[in-house]
């Protein structure tokens, strides 16, 4: 059986932002953002009673964040999809990064460029400051701004738009690209000034670069694409690496 959630998260839908923090909702979602689930699935994968789990999915329902179909296979069933978008959750404060990029941003304001890195990254890493982990949204924005930008991109086969993006990333970035293509492509991002001033935090930080990798690589291949960042300055690597899995 999961364990409950004890958080408030945060879906999108067309009517906007919700907030939700029933535990056992939040299993339910979290479920179905793996993929649609038979109402059994659901019942087992609680340990809820079958009322229990229908009042709360009536309720999932009418709040526009799950949909109900009739199974394909056997019309007496149902299955239920998220058709609403993950976009973070609260979480305990962690101010130390914040703190350090408020010193990075006085530290630099002379320097056009430093500043508005560390300015980036203070937008970014506040919201964790205040208990908010917006990485999903940001994620989701930058695939928003990959598909806009996909129309400047002429390649359509998978190496040769690799290479366009590794130039593309270059001009804009100020860093040294090279696309890896071995079983699994990859980008590598070395010599990034804007990243290798960032605090090792433990963790990836470049969540706006996944979205906007996966946004022009969707769009122009016409596939779906999953980028992650495996090594990154904020892992205490010396480069920031992004796997492709088309």
């Amino acid at each position: 059986m999961a364990k409950p959630e004890t958080r408030t998260e945060f879906f999108y839908t067309e009517r906007g932002l919700i907030a939700v923090d029933s535990p056992v909702k939040l299993q339910i979602l979290n479920l179905l953002r793996e993929e649609p689930k038979s109402f059994d699935e659901i019942v087992k994968f609680t340990a809820k009673a079958k009322s229990t789990i229908s009042v709360h999915l009536n309720n999932l329902r009418t709040c526009e964040l799950v949909e109900e179909n009739s199974d394909p296979e056997d019309r007496r069933k149902k299955i239920y999809s998220l058709t609403s978008q993950y976009m973070g959750c609260s979480k305990e404060p962690f101010p130390e990064h914040y703190r350090s990029l408020l010193e990075k941003v006085a530290e630099n304001e002379n320097d056009r460029s430093c500043f508005m890195g560390a300015l980036f990254h203070v937008l970014r890493f506040g919201f964790e400051a205040y208990g908010i982990d917006n990485a999903p949204i940001v994620r989701t924005i930058g695939k928003d701004i990959g598909k806009c930008l996909s129309a400047n991109f002429e390649s359509n086969t998978p190496e040769a738009l690799f290479k366009e993006i590794a130039a593309f990333m270059e001009f804009h970035g100020d860093c040294r690209v090279s696309v890896l293509m071995g079983g699994s492509p990859a980008l590598q991002v070395e010599d990034d000034f804007k990243a290798r001033f960032m605090p090792a935090i433990g963790k990836p930080f470049c969540v706006l670069r996944e979205g906007i990798l996966e946004g022009v690589i969707e769009e122009k291949l016409g596939e779906g694409c999953g980028v992650l960042e495996t090594e990154c300055y904020g892992t205490g690597h010396t480069r920031c690496l992004f796997e492709i899995i088309i």
